[in-house]
């Protein structure tokens, strides 16, 4: 094959910066790649690696063989939740009709793959799945040290169970599980920098998520984390888990899943594509449900639970940034070749 120069939307090739975690990881595992040139000086490809449903991140025309990667469609699955407004509404229309002069659609898995051919009637031919992977940061194991760091940096309690949710968007389903666990006697720790939102009157629609939250006492909201700490708090914590009714991926349950911690997972949308066969999962709807596997996660023997690691650990090791990067490279071949 040819030697193929793309340019990625919205980065810089020449410093390495990217425009976030996935447009980061590619570039630089593409940049490893020998069949391939990352340039913008007169590129075969142009790929835009975001894409947003309510703003024009996506040109009406095409200068370029173009390939977009649309993450998830969490704000039209749950459109109740997530009110477009005009603005919004004629954004959509325009980003769709966009949408249709490309030449390949990239997602993250096959769920959302599904949502992409139901929302915006895109033949399955023109989208492919490029599944994530994680940083290194979480195959390391922490020093003794970093543990006890982490422990009194952010106040962590002995016992606890850990989610991150990068604010309270409706997908996420904290309120359930700050009810189950408040019910089960754990305190919950609720990682991210969109937590520590001001409530103001009236409430957005969205953020009706953290009102109810407010009423527990036991969650902790420790704000942005560094990679290096998340990975450290994987191996404090009792259970990671993932409640969301939604998911485009599932980032953190991997990345849970790679720092051997013990999860527990709703089994909606794409996160049966990252979980193993055996890992402990619920009715994100019924809390009942959750409440029983977190119960359940929480009160393994130490060969259960040393099983149930060991099973991530491995499923985990089934995801990389390298074979992401070369299923992109077979879709730009695809796309030059005129095999979509």
């Amino acid at each position: 094959m040819p030697t193929v120069k793309i340019y990625i939307a919205g980065s810089d090739h020449s410093s390495g910066r990217g425009v976030g975690i996935y447009a980061d990881h590619l570039i630089q595992s593409l940049g490893k790649l020998s069949d391939i040139i990352l340039t913008d000086k007169d590129p075969d490809i142009i790929h835009y690696p975001f894409f947003d449903l309510f703003y024009p991140t996506l040109p009406l025309k095409k200068e370029k063989p173009t390939i977009v990667t649309i993450h998830d469609l969490t704000p039209l699955v749950m459109s109740d939740r997530y009110p477009k407004g005009i603005r919004g509404t004629i954004n959509l229309l325009r980003q769709w009709y966009s949408l249709r002069s490309v030449s390949a659609i990239i997602t993250d898995s096959e769920s959302s793959k599904r949502d992409i051919e139901k929302y915006f009637r895109v033949s399955p031919e023109k989208i492919f799945v490029t599944p994530l992977a994680v940083d290194d940061d979480y195959k390391k194991l922490p020093s003794a040290s970093k543990l006890a760091d982490v422990k009194a940096k952010y106040h962590l309690p002995d016992k606890f169970v850990l989610t991150l949710a990068a604010g309270p968007n409706p997908n996420k389903n904290l309120p359930s599980l700050a009810e189950v666990t408040d019910r089960l006697g754990i305190p919950l720790v609720i990682v991210g920098k969109g937590m520590l939102k001001e409530v103001v009157k009236p409430v957005h629609p969205e953020l009706i998520d953290l009102v109810r939250l407010q009423v527990y006492n036991h969650v902790l909201y420790p704000g942005f984390v560094s990679n290096e700490d998340f990975s450290a708090m994987f191996h404090l914590t009792s259970l990671y888990a993932q409640p969301s009714y939604y998911e485009g991926f599932g980032l953190p349950l991997l990345e849970a899943m790679t720092s051997g911690c013990l999860i527990a997972s709703s089994k909606t949308s794409s996160l049966p594509e990252i979980y193993h066969d055996e890992a402990i999962t619920f009715n994100p709807r019924k809390l009942k449900s959750m409440e029983k596997a977190i119960k359940k996660a929480l009160s393994l023997s130490p060969s259960a639970k040393a099983k149930q690691i060991s099973l991530a650990k491995d499923k985990a090791k089934t995801f990389s940034w390298s074979k992401t990067a070369k299923l992109t490279l077979d879709i730009y071949q695809k796309c030059l070749a005129s095999e979509v």
